[in-house]
């Protein structure tokens, strides 16, 4: 069961296959005795958006549990951070055989990183969909 990730939440808002769910997201060392000293215990309120099917019923302030993979976390890192990285350095290398300017090589590897994430971000709806919590 160490590959799941369970929030409890309240049913927030309900609509067209979607529901929204508030949930208290806090760090993992919030549950420390200590963590009234410490300044990097932290808790915050979130809403989530859970698809559904239409058959669903679920009630504005009912009592949900939402679960969502590991594994969809370890995909989603490797979107938003290690593939851009490794974009990002091929074409510093490219540019870098290509030019010695080493300005134009910063411009491009950042220009890259620009249209890369400029992409996801048009791609957000597919996205969305793939990384999304159910409720259990």
């Amino acid at each position: 069961m160490a590959d799941v990730i369970r929030h409890d939440g309240r049913v927030e808002s309900i609509g067209n296959g979607v529901v929204s769910v508030r949930i208290l997201q806090s760090s993992a060392c919030s549950s420390c005795s200590a963590a009234h000293l410490c300044k990097s215990s932290e808790t915050k309120e979130k809403i989530v958006d859970v698809y559904t099917s239409a058959s669903a019923s679920y009630e504005v302030g009912q009592q949900v549990k939402i679960v969502g993979e590991v594994s969809q976390g370890l995909v989603a890192t490797w979107w938003a951070y290690v593939l851009p990285l490794i974009v990002m350095l091929v074409v510093m290398v490219v540019f870098s055989q290509i030019t010695e300017n080493d300005a134009f090589v910063a411009i491009a590897a950042i220009g890259i990183l620009f249209v890369y994430y400029g992409c996801l971000y048009l791609l957000r709806d597919r996205f969305e969909k793939a990384f999304a919590f159910r409720i259990e």
